[in-house]
């Protein structure tokens, strides 16, 4: 008797295989991604909870498979993660939203109003009379304040689309400004979801949208950054400037220590920020924008223009969009519309007034914040002054080995004038007068 075997029937159809493949490839890219991510944020000491991760993975997973509403799944994703992290916050969060799209369109002081309000007078009373209730602590705090100011002050930039702001898509519907919170567990970097900024890295309208290639450098860049930090930490030789205590002898410390001090600290910070602020480019890649770093190699920079440029560029395009070009740009008065920038990122940006719990100006906040960012903002327009433009560089070209000591010295000049500004930040245990002899007996005085 023969016995013929026959291959089942297949069930699914090109399209179905093709979208499995697709989600296969999806979930395998997110387990490897986020749990590196996971593992990164815990070794930094910002652990999150792991139920966010699988969450964010099962998010990708979906926008793989089904790219027509990639965008819905991620306002979806991030509205759920959002609740899961901070419930109260998410519950406050959907009124301000709602309260904002219903004065959109109409009423722009309504909107203004609103947003203060919301973002600004409500949480931080609320934070200076229940501070020790941990309800409050757990969503009243800088990031979130920031994130509801940031969002709302891009969205309602980019809907008035003045004539100086460079060419702008269109903001589509309330669905445009929930994108700006698509990773709630780093609200500090809002700006890289903006509706510009998506437009440049938008993914394709259908197909396998993640590049695995640029998550996995994007991945080992993340990897060797929280390495490079968890090394610092342990090793670090003279320590770091917050451990210096109000009362602290200045004059006793060997300088070879504050300089220790001083570059060390410099460094750390540059490595948490920088690794932090991979991880909502590592989560949006999983999703099919493929974002850049917010930081690119910025201790390499060799003038303090170059440095602005590499360091915290979505922060800077928020600033650009939101002060520098309505202000006129570089067309006139630019020393002035530079020095109001840097003005204005003190104001909102970090510990500044905006982005503060506290009705407080002083000690730790928009005070240091004012003197640093002026600072910076002085050797930016100094530097504009005094050196060659690119368009200059560009137009008479050099050998490079011409170059190559001139950056070098730009380099090191650069990091450390940086390195010390930072001072004024980053020594928050001693007052700043102190602070100001540190930086004086560094310099040899």
């Amino acid at each position: 008797m023969l016995w013929s075997v026959s291959s089942p029937p297949d069930v699914l159809s090109p399209g179905a295989r093709a979208r499995l493949r697709i989600g296969t490839r999806a979930a395998l890219a997110a387990a490897v991604a986020l749990t590196t991510v996971a593992l990164g944020v815990d070794r930094m000491g910002a652990r999150q909870p792991p139920g966010l991760f699988v969450l964010l993975g099962c998010g990708a997973v979906a926008a793989a498979a089904i790219p027509e509403g990639r965008r819905v799944i991620a306002i979806a994703t991030g509205l759920m993660a959002l609740v899961l992290l901070n419930p109260v916050f998410s519950l406050y969060f959907g009124l301000l939203v709602l309260g904002l799209a219903l004065a959109r369109q109409r009423h722009g002081a309504l909107f203004a109003v609103i947003l203060v309000a919301g973002a600004i007078v409500l949480p931080k009373t609320a934070f200076a009379r229940h501070y020790h209730e941990p309800g409050y602590w757990n969503w009243l705090n800088e990031p979130s304040l920031a994130l509801a100011l940031f969002a709302g002050a891009l969205w309602w930039r980019a809907r008035s689309r003045q004539a100086t702001l460079p060419p702008a898509p269109p903001v589509e519907d309330v669905g445009g400004f929930l994108l700006l919170f698509f990773a709630p567990a780093q609200a500090a970097y809002p700006m890289a979801f903006s509706p510009r900024t998506l437009a440049k890295h938008a993914p394709p309208a259908s197909g396998d949208a993640i590049d695995l290639r640029g998550l996995g450098e994007q991945l080992g860049w993340f990897v060797a950054k929280v390495a490079a930090l968890a090394a610092l930490r342990a090793h670090a030789p003279f320590g770091f400037l917050r451990s210096l205590e109000a009362g602290t002898d200045i004059t006793r410390v060997p300088r070879l220590d504050l300089w220790g001090m001083v570059m060390g600290s410099y460094v750390e910070l540059y490595l948490a920020l920088a690794a932090s602020a991979d991880v909502p480019i590592l989560i949006a890649r999983l999703y099919g924008w493929s974002l850049p770093s917010p930081f690119r190699a910025a201790l390499l920079a060799w003038s303090p223009v170059e440095l602005w440029r590499r360091w915290g560029i979505y922060n800077r395009q928020l600033l650009l969009q939101l002060v520098y070009f309505p202000l006129g740009a570089g067309k006139r008065h630019r020393t002035r519309n530079v020095l109001l920038t840097f003005l204005a990122s003190a104001l909102v940006l970090h510990s500044g007034w905006f982005g503060s719990k506290y009705w407080t100006v002083g000690y730790g906040g928009w005070r240091d914040e004012t003197i640093y960012f002026l600072l910076q903002g002085l050797a930016v327009c100094i530097c504009l002054a005094f050196t060659t433009s690119d368009e200059a560089l560009a137009a008479a070209p050099r050998p490079v080995r011409a170059l190559w000591p001139k950056r070098a010295a730009g380099v090191v000049a650069t990091q450390t004038w940086s390195a010390l500004v930072h001072v004024v930040v980053l020594a928050q245990g001693i007052d700043l007068a102190t602070r100001g002899r540190l930086i004086a007996r560094c310099l040899g005085f």
